[in-house]
């Protein structure tokens, strides 16, 4: 899977399954439990009629859905470090969804180059409905130990998307993730097939 490349091609598909214990924060600080990571938000919405046809993708409902968990969390998009993507490795698919992330972000930031971005599917494929759970967890890794991981086999990026006048960039080293005003944060972005677009912070 090369995601946001200009060689994509798609996607090898596998099965997995993910589980998450999920915990109120002041219960979880009252018990003393480790805690990995805190949701700030989040939001799910379908295409419904937008869609062209069934398989294919909206990015008017891709960028709905990230703004609503940005208001959600009530955060402001220059405070995410890293966007772990749906990145599926499609010609269509990735140049929607990196169009659809920025148009959310870009209605209160301007900034560029600021976010990385990447998809574990460069590692492990497409997991079909356990994706946006593989997603989830790796990003809460990358939280834990503190380091943004590579989005594998990019190397030149796909045409149709403008990274040089977005907020994002692709990581394609592992690097440490340096905290600044605020804490880490990142975005999941999760797309199903039928139109189901989630993202959470």
């Amino acid at each position: 899977c090369r995601a946001f490349d200009a060689k994509a091609k798609g996607t090898i598909f596998g099965s997995g399954v993910g589980v998450v214990l999920l915990k109120r924060l002041e219960d979880a600080i009252r018990d003393r439990d480790h805690i990995f990571a805190v949701i700030k938000g989040s939001a799910v919405n379908n295409d419904g009629g937008m869609k062209v046809g069934y398989m294919a993708p909206s990015g008017d409902g891709q960028a709905t859905v990230v703004a609503e968990a940005l208001a959600m969390a009530n955060v402001s998009p220059d405070t995410i470090g890293f966007v772990e993507a749906h990145g599926t490795g499609t010609e269509m698919g990735d140049p929607i969804e990196v169009n659809a992330l920025t148009q959310a972000f870009r209605t209160q930031t301007v900034g560029k180059g600021f976010c990385a971005i990447g998809s574990v599917k460069t590692n492990v494929g497409h997991l079909q409905i356990a994706s946006g759970m593989v997603g989830f967890i790796k990003t809460v890794l990358a939280l834990q130990h503190k380091m943004i991981p590579p989005s594998l086999h990019f190397q030149t990026p796909n045409l149709a998307i403008d990274f040089a006048n977005s907020p994002f960039y692709v990581a394609t080293t592992l690097t440490p993730w340096k905290a600044s005003n605020f804490p880490r944060r990142a975005g999941v972005n999760s797309l199903g097939l039928g139109g189901t677009n989630g993202h959470v912070i």
